[in-house]
Parts: structure tokens; C-alpha cells; sequence
């Protein structure tokens, strides 16, 4: 998956109706809460096989770190 795939699946995930960027703070993001939270975490285990605690996006700040989490299977 691309960069700009998973940007889309984001979107769809927080159902936002403004574009997700790589540099945007999760925090400011009215949809970022623990719902969303847990449906990044199933769409991680299902989409890339990695498991991802609670306690792993309370470190989270930014779409890109949200990025990294999938451990390099994001490509550019």
C-alpha cells in the first residue's frame, strides 16, 4: 500500500470529510477518539498483520506516526 492509499483509508476509517496529511496532529482531528482508535487497530491487524495496543497510539501524535506503526509496509 502507498502513502497516498492509506491516506484515503484514514479518511474513511475517522470518517472525516477533510483530507488526512502526513503532518497534521492527530489530536486536532475532532474524529481522533477512542472509537477511531480502535478501529485503527483492527484495520492495522487486518490490512498489515500488526497488532496494535491502546498503549501504542497514546504515543501517537501525527498521521505519520500512524504511518510508522505499520513497520515499513507504507510504502511512499
Amino acid at each position: 500500500m502507498n502513502k497516498a492509499d492509506f491516506l484515503v483509508e484514514l479518511e474513511d476509517i475517522l470518517q472525516r470529510e477533510e483530507p488526512c496529511k502526513e503532518g497534521d496532529n492527530l489530536n486536532d482531528y475532532e474524529e481522533w477518539d477512542s472509537l477511531s482508535k480502535m478501529s485503527v487497530m483492527a484495520y492495522y491487524d487486518k490490512n498489515f498483520g500488526v497488532k496494535v495496543s491502546l498503549k501504542d497510539l497514546q504515543t501517537v501524535t501525527t498521521v505519520e506516526d500512524l504511518i510508522s506503526l505499520t513497520g515499513g509496509k507504507i510504502s511512499d
